[in-house]
């Protein structure tokens, strides 16, 4: 009696590592993200979840940013990389996103030349 318990047990536990075990690596998700708004100088835009903040660091602020998502963020270590579409100066990516920083990613926007200036990215990720 006691090896039958046994036995369905170690069937059991086979079962479940079968169907649940190494969920995470079934299926990569993949999406991407695009933001428009004006940059005089200096912004940051951190992205978590479904959120994307725009914070001012330098030169005049604006409140005229937009986003929207295509698929959902990134929630495990994945690399996210920047295409530029609109501005005159650089964007690049100053965080990936990763279990350490609860998967923000925050992109930085340097607008150097004088007054302002519209700009267009969108991030894309597999993960």
């Amino acid at each position: 009696m006691k090896n039958l318990k046994m036995i369905a047990f170690a069937v059991a536990v086979f079962a479940a590592v079968t169907l649940f075990g190494n969920v995470e690596t079934v299926r990569a998700q993949s999406g991407s993200m695009e933001w428009s708004g004006t940059v005089d100088d200096v912004v940051q835009v951190r992205i978590r979840n479904r959120n994307a903040q725009t914070r001012h660091i330098s030169g005049r602020a604006y409140d005229d940013a937009n986003y929207n998502f295509n698929g959902r963020p990134p929630r495990r270590n994945a690399n996210v990389e920047v295409d530029k579409r609109d501005g005159r100066g650089r964007v690049f990516i100053v965080q990936q996103p990763h279990r350490r920083n609860n998967f923000t990613t925050i992109v930085q926007i340097v607008d150097s030349k004088g007054g302002a200036d519209r700009y267009r990215f969108r991030l894309s990720w597999n993960d």
